[in-house]
Order: structure tokens, then sequence, then C-alpha cells
């Protein structure tokens, strides 16, 4: 049995990233993972794990690791502890704790080849940790806070839309602060002159653990060059662009990302950004709104745990540009006719820290584009069944009808 008693955890254990008792073994040392191990028992299969998330680089929530050596003919349980580390406060400037709800799915996710991933049973509460029970065929596993994606996923992904598709283009928003390239998609397909077609721009993962923006984002794109008669019309008329993953730094390093230091990634939208790949799209949608075609832009989150209705930030009248709300205010109705239900989260700068308001993404966009640009934080839950890459692709080309419906109907 492998033990580390809490009272001598140290930083420098944050770094095992291979812990072994005889055959059975857990690692984290892949992009992405996280997982400092609190206990390993051969004989039970039994691991207990904390996230190994730095605070610094966001709440450390995020955890994803590898099990090898398991007896297929028992079943492994997997213990996660939530950290008690404080973070900074967006608002308030002050440390915080997070909730351990942010910590502990009520499902988490496996695979046995890091492809396709689906949901282990509930798992269940016990004193102050969550307790999953996992029966499988496999002797290695992999299990994760939710359905990783990396980005090498993100390459991958642009790099064979690009392959199989001549309309889609890959390319590179930027460089991260730590040298790390942040892959994007541009897809427009015919003749039609580019200055003639309305922008949409959409990126995920400002915050690095809501991994359900990137797939959101996957589907989305995956339905658009699908063979769908809306989605066809959409990318001949428009152009599309796709961020799968904005923070790459704090993904490939298993970080939970929000709230991070000096600064959270999503109130990095300022004149003298932080972060290279924020400057980057800056600089795109600046150019796309001086042409006069930035239309509509989403950025994908994941919300709280309890939250289980797909949700929209509606940016309220008075922060909106001139000639936009009867088009914010439609698309809204469209994302209700789509999912049926929608809560609508109003935004505005917040009482204890206005300013806070105008370093967000979406009112930066706002503010610098076009008279008739709209503009939505997207947040898709991810406590919920639903939470997998099959549930998220649905929630995208739920998106990717709301588009084209936008956009056609303002032609006719």
């Amino acid at each position: 049995m492998y033990f580390i008693p809490n009272a001598y955890l140290s930083e420098s254990l944050s770094d095992i990233s291979i812990i072994s008792d005889n055959s059975f073994r857990v690692s984290s040392n892949f992009e992405g993972g996280s997982a400092r191990v609190l206990l390993l028992d051969a004989q039970t299969q039994t691991i207990r794990i904390t996230p190994a998330g730095d605070p610094k680089r966001g709440m450390p929530n995020w955890w994803y690791l590898k099990v090898e050596g398991i007896d297929t003919s028992k079943a492994i349980i997997l213990e996660v502890e939530a950290r008690d580390d404080l973070v900074m406060d967006e608002l308030t400037g002050q440390g915080k704790k997070v909730n351990p709800g942010w910590t502990w799915p009520a499902c988490a996710a496996l695979s046995t080849d890091r492809q396709h991933w689906t949901q282990t049973s509930p798992g269940k509460k016990q004193e102050n940790r969550m307790a999953y029970r996992i029966k499988s065929r496999s002797a290695n596993l992999w299990l994760a806070w939710g359905p990783p994606f990396t980005p090498a996923d993100a390459q991958t992904f642009a790099d064979k839309l690009a392959k199989t598709h001549s309309y889609a283009k890959a390319f590179t928003l930027g460089l991260s602060r730590e040298g790390r390239p942040v892959p994007a998609l541009k897809i427009s397909e015919g003749s039609k002159p580019a200055l003639q077609r309305p922008v949409v721009w959409i990126d995920a993962r400002h915050h690095a653990w809501e991994v359900g923006g990137s797939w959101v984002g996957v589907g989305i794109t995956e339905w658009l060059v699908s063979d769908q008669p809306q989605a066809r019309w959409l990318r001949q008329n428009a152009e599309i662009y796709f961020v799968p993953v904005m923070d790459v730094d704090r993904v490939a390093t298993g970080d939970g990302g929000k709230l991070s230091q000096p600064q959270d990634h999503n109130l990095d939208w300022s004149e003298k950004p932080h972060y290279p790949e924020i400057a980057a799209a800056q600089k795109q949608i600046l150019a796309l709104a001086k042409e006069g075609r930035m239309n509509l832009f989403l950025d994908l989150h994941n919300p709280a745990p309890g939250n289980k209705i797909q949700t929209a930030y509606v940016i309220e009248k008075p922060y909106m540009p001139k000639d936009a709300d009867a088009r914010k205010l439609r698309f809204v109705a469209l994302l209700t006719e789509e999912f049926g239900e929608l809560k609508q989260n109003p935004a505005k700068p917040p009482a204890e820290n206005p300013e806070v308001f105008h370093r967000v993404s979406v009112p930066w966009v706002l503010e610098h584009s076009n008279a008739n640009t709209i503009a939505f934080c997207i947040e898709t839950p991810w406590n919920i069944p639903e939470g997998t890459p099959a549930g998220y692709a649905l929630v995208g080309q739920k998106l990717g009808s709301a588009i084209e419906k936008l956009l056609h109907q303002a032609q006719q």
C-alpha cells in the first residue's frame, strides 16, 4: 500500500506523476494530467487522489489520471478529495476557498483508449471525499473530472477538418506565454466574396477546467461541415472562426485556470492583455469589425455544478451596440426554441467592481465591434448525464441551427 497522511503533504509531492503498488499503478505524466496520489492499495484497488493543480494557476478542481494493472475481476474505488487552498476572488481581490462541488462531478469520465469517453455510475460522498466505484473490463483505464480535450486534441481536430474539407482552413491564432500554439479553424465555402460574409467567432476554454466548452464547439463545427442544408447555407454565406482552447497553457498542465494569477483569462480583454492569445484574438476581431463584418461572438463555458439548464448571459440593453438589441432578443428566442428551456442570466457591471465588466470577453467585443454585433457567454451544464462528448455535440448542433436561422432570416 502507498499512503501519504495529509499532514505530510508538501508542494514537492504534487510533482509525483507515477505511483505504483506492485503492478497496480497510477500516473498523470501526460498532457492535461492532474492527480496527487494520497493512497494506493492494490489489494482493495483503492485510489485516493486530490487535484494536483497550482492554486496560482486557477481553481484546483481538475483531475485526470491513468490506472494500470487493474484486476478486472473486482472493482476499483477512486476517492477524490477536494482541495482547501485559497484562490483570488475576481471581484474583491481577496482569497476564498473553492466549494468542493466543483471538484466532485456526480459521475466521473472514463475511457479505455482516451478517444471514447463515457461516465461512471454516480459517486457517493464519504466524509470529505467523493468515491466512484468502477468495474472495468480493461486492465488499463483513464479517469477524469470530465471528458478531456487538450491542446493536442485541438490541433488534431483542426488538422483533420482542414484535410477532409477544402473550405476549412487550420491556422494558429498565436503563441501562448509559455510558447504553445493556439490552434484555430476558419470555415468559409464557395465563391461569395469575404467582404459580403458576416463573421461568427466562437471560442472556448478561457477557463481551462471547463472542458465542455471545447466539446460544444466541436459539435458546432462538425455540424457545420455536415451535409445538413442549414449547415451548408451557413458555411456558404458566412465566415466562421473556431478556437477550441484559448488557455492552452493551463489546459496542458492540468490546472483549473479560473481565478488564476496574475489575471483570470476571461478578464484579460483589456487594452494591454497579459495573455498573447487574447491579444491575437482581439487583433483579428478588430480587423473584422473594421470591415463591418463582426456579426456574432460566442464564448463557450461550463457553469456551476448545480446549474442543470442551458444558459446564456444576456447583456442588458444599455451595454449593447445601438443597432444590436433586437438581434440579441431574436437570438435568445431562437435559442429558447432549440433548447426548449433557456436560463437567461442578465449581465451588467457588478456593483462590487464595475470596471471588471469591461475586461470580460463579451462586453469587450460589443464595445469594439459593429453597431449590430451581438455576443453571448454560453454555459452548458456538465454535472448531468449528458455531460459527455455526445451530449455536448447535441448542444453544438442546436447552437449551429440557431446561428443559421438568425443569419438566414436577416437575408430574407
